[in-house]
């Protein structure tokens, strides 16, 4: 009789399991490292796929306020259809931390009565804009990205325009409100 058992049985040597277990390893570190490579090659090319839902999307680093409104300045200091930055000193509340950060804006008169304030970053990356008095558009210098002056998207990657805030006009002072993010 032979003592040799069928190849069926044979058992992997202990040199040959430490190696599989070395290569499982190995295997989940290449993976773990190549996945932000993969998303940032592909991830464009599945935004607003059901896909592209699952890697995010970009929103601007704005704190949340503490009061609803807040003072941004007056109404008849602001020029009708060219956009002004301005600094917002906004009440924020972060646990039971209460301070006051200071947040950048472009303020645009659209009419008599009228305001419309926009958020200071891309929609792309959230790099800040600047607005071009000569061009007459905002311009992202990070990957180029135009916006006319209405925040809409003229060239460059950004996939929305310019993020907006609740606007409130009351006895000729202007008031902003919560950023109204899109799909909200």
């Amino acid at each position: 009789m032979s003592s040799t058992a069928p190849e069926s049985e044979i058992k992997p040597t202990r040199r040959e399991a430490v190696m599989s277990a070395l290569g499982a390893i190995v295997g989940f570190i290449g993976a773990a490292l190549a996945a932000p490579l993969l998303v940032f090659l592909f991830g464009p090319a599945v935004r607003g796929t059901t896909i592209g839902g699952l890697l995010g999307r970009s929103i601007p680093p704005t704190p949340r306020p503490r009061e609803p409104w807040t003072r941004v300045g007056d109404l008849g200091g602001l020029q009708q259809g060219e956009p002004t930055i301005t600094t917002v000193q906004m009440p924020v509340q972060e646990g039971w931390i209460q301070s006051t950060v200071p947040v950048a804006v472009y303020v645009l008169r659209t009419g008599a009565d009228s305001v419309t304030i926009f958020d200071v970053h891309c929609t792309h990356m959230g790099c800040p804009v600047t607005w071009n008095h000569a061009a007459g558009r905002f311009l992202c210098p990070c990957h180029g990205g135009v916006f006319n002056s209405d925040g809409r998207v003229l060239s460059g990657p950004p996939p929305r325009p310019l993020d907006r805030y609740a606007v409130r006009v009351d006895g000729g002072a202007v008031y902003m409100g919560a950023l109204q993010l899109p799909g909200t």
